[in-house]
C-alpha cells in the first residue's frame, strides 16, 4: 500500500468512541446517550487528527460474544448524515487488506505488557506514575486492544500511528520502556497539533498563577478542539447560509470539515507534507531548512488574543499566496493565522467548558442546551490531566515516569468491555476543585428519609 506523507493510522476503538462523542454532542438535550470525559478527550483528539493529515485509516476493536472477548469492525456513532459527510470527504477508511507483520505485533505487545498473559488474560491494568509530580494514572484495558495498536503500528508505521484514546498514549508510554523503537517515531505534522496544546497550557498556566490575588482558576488544558468546532458550530451567524434559525449540534460535522477544507487549512497540510518530503532526502540545503522549519514550529508562539474578525472562522481562508518553499513567509501567512484560529482562544471561551463563572459566551450555551450542564472542575482537571499525555515514544522517553502491567481489572463491577480510568493527584489545585464538586453534589443529594418518603 502506498502511504501519502500525512496518512494517519488509529485503532477501531479510537474510531467508535469518537465518533459516539461526536453522536452525543450532534443529539443536544434531545440524547439518551452519555459522553464520558474520557470520551471528550478521544473526541479533542480525533478532530486535532482530522484537522492535520490527509486519510485516516482504522482497524478493528474488541467486541463480546458468549461472554468471550473477541474481534469486530469498529461502528460508527454518529448520525447517518455525518457518516455521509464524512464518506463525501474521502477522509475515513476501514483496513481491509493488513499489511504488517503479526508475529512481530504479537512479539511486541507480550513484551509490552510483560507479566500480563497477552493470549490468556483478557483485560490488563496500567498504571503510570510521576513521583515527583504526585500523579499516578490507572487505566483499564483489553489486551486484544493492545493487539489492534500493534497491528495499526505494523500497518503504517510508528510516525502514522496517531493514539487518540487515552489509554493508547500511556500504552506508547510502557512501549518505549520495553520495546525498542525505531529512530524515526512521529513527523512534523504532530508538531503542529501538539503545539497548540502546548500554547494554550502555558497560558492558561500563566493566569492561574494569578489565582493567589483573586483570579478564577482555570482548567489547564481544555479540549481546544471540540471547543474550537462547538463554538463556530454554535454561532447564529454561522451557517446561515445553509440553515434559516439557530444552528444547532447537527452542525459539528459539517463545521469540521468546512475548517478542514478551508484555504488556511488545505495550504497547511501541504506545507508540512513538503516538510516530510525534505526531511526523506540527502540534499544538505534541504535538510538545513527543514531544520529550520521545525525550530520555527516548535517555538511559535501567541502574542495575544485574537480579534472579534479574526475569532470567526472565515479567517482560515483568509490566506496569502506565498513563494514555495519560503519557510519565513508560509509560517507569517499560513501557519500563524491557522494557529492562531485554533488556539487563540479569549479565556471567557475556555471557561465555558470548566464550570466556571465567565463571559456568557457561545461555548457555554451550547453546552448547556446539550448536555443540561457542564463538566465540573474537578472533571475539566481529569481531562486536563489526559490531554497532557505526550503522544509519540520520543517525548515519552523525556518524561520521568514508571509504569507497571497486571492483569486484572479496576472496577470489577463495570461492564466487560469498559475502559475504566483512575486519577490520583495530590496537586492543590485538583484537590480543591475535588472538594468543591463533592460539596456541590451533596447540596443536590436527596437524604434517605426523604427518599423513604416518595416511595
Amino acid at each position: 500500500m502506498i502511504f501519502r506523507p500525512l496518512d494517519a493510522v488509529i485503532t477501531g476503538y479510537a474510531y467508535e468512541n469518537a465518533t459516539a462523542a461526536l453522536g452525543v454532542l450532534e443529539e443536544g438535550r434531545q440524547t439518551k446517550r452519555w459522553i464520558s470525559t474520557e470520551m471528550l478527550c478521544t473526541l479533542d483528539t480525533l478532530i486535532k487528527v482530522v484537522l492535520f493529515s490527509d486519510r485516516i485509516f482504522f482497524g478493528g476493536c474488541a467486541g463480546e460474544t458468549e461472554g468471550r472477548v473477541v474481534p469486530r469492525d469498529p461502528e460508527f456513532g454518529a448520525s447517518a448524515r455525518a457518516r455521509e459527510l464524512f464518506q463525501k470527504d474521502g477522509l475515513f477508511h476501514p483496513i481491509d487488506h493488513f499489511h504488517g507483520d503479526k508475529e512481530q505485533a504479537m512479539a511486541a505487545v507480550a513484551a509490552t505488557l510483560k507479566p500480563v498473559e497477552s493470549f490468556g488474560d483478557a483485560s490488563f491494568v496500567l498504571t503510570a506514575d510521576w513521583k515527583a509530580r504526585q500523579l499516578q494514572i490507572h487505566q483499564e484495558m483489553l489486551t486484544m486492544d493492545a493487539f489492534f495498536i500493534e497491528y495499526s503500528i505494523e500497518h503504517g508505521g510508528l510516525p502514522r500511528f496517531k493514539p487518540v484514546f487515552p489509554g493508547e498514549h500511556l500504552y506508547l508510554g510502557i512501549r518505549q520502556q520495553r520495546v525498542p523503537s525505531p529512530m524515526y517515531t512521529h513527523s512534523i505534522a504532530d508538531l503542529a497539533g501538539r503545539r497548540i496544546r502546548m500554547l494554550v497550557r502555558n497560558k492558561m498556566k500563566g493566569l492561574n498563577d494569578l489565582v493567589s490575588l483573586g483570579v478564577l482558576p482555570i482548567p489547564e488544558l481544555p479540549p481546544i478542539f471540540v471547543a474550537r468546532t462547538v463554538y463556530d458550530a454554535s454561532r447564529t451567524s454561522f451557517l446561515s447560509r445553509v440553515l434559516q434559525g439557530q444552528a444547532k449540534g447537527s452542525n459539528i460535522v459539517r463545521t469540521l470539515l468546512e475548517m478542514r477544507n478551508s484555504k488556511g487549512m488545505v495550504r497547511f497540510r501541504q506545507w508540512m507534507s513538503d516538510c516530510i518530503e525534505l526531511a526523506t532526502t540527502t540534499d544538505v540545503a534541504k535538510l538545513e531548512r527543514f531544520s529550520k522549519t521545525s525550530e520555527m514550529l516548535n517555538n511559535l508562539t501567541l502574542e495575544d488574543d485574537i480579534t472579534k474578525e479574526e475569532f470567526v472562522k472565515g479567517a482560515l481562508n483568509v490566506v496569502k499566496a506565498v513563494p514555495h518553499g519560503d519557510v519565513l513567509a508560509i509560517l507569517k501567512e499560513v501557519v500563524s493565522p491557522v494557529t492562531k484560529y485554533i488556539a487563540g482562544f479569549p479565556v471567557g471561551v475556555l471557561r465555558g467548558f470548566g464550570g466556571r463563572k465567565g463571559e456568557s459566551i457561545h461555548v457555554e450555551q451550547f453546552l448547556k442546551r446539550t448536555f443540561s450542564d457542564k463538566f465540573t472542575a474537578m472533571e475539566m482537571d481529569y481531562i486536563s490531566t489526559l490531554l497532557e499525555l505526550p503522544d509519540n515514544v520520543a517525548d515519552w522517553k523525556r518524561e520521568d515516569v514508571t509504569f507497571d502491567a497486571h492483569a486484572g481489572r479496576i472496577d470489577s463491577n463495570a461492564p466487560n468491555l469498559s475502559r475504566p480510568c483512575f486519577i490520583q493527584s495530590a496537586k492543590v489545585q485538583h484537590l480543591a476543585n475535588a472538594k468543591a464538586s463533592f460539596a456541590e453534589l451533596l447540596k443536590e443529594a436527596v437524604p434517605f428519609a426523604e427518599v423513604d418518603q416518595q416511595k
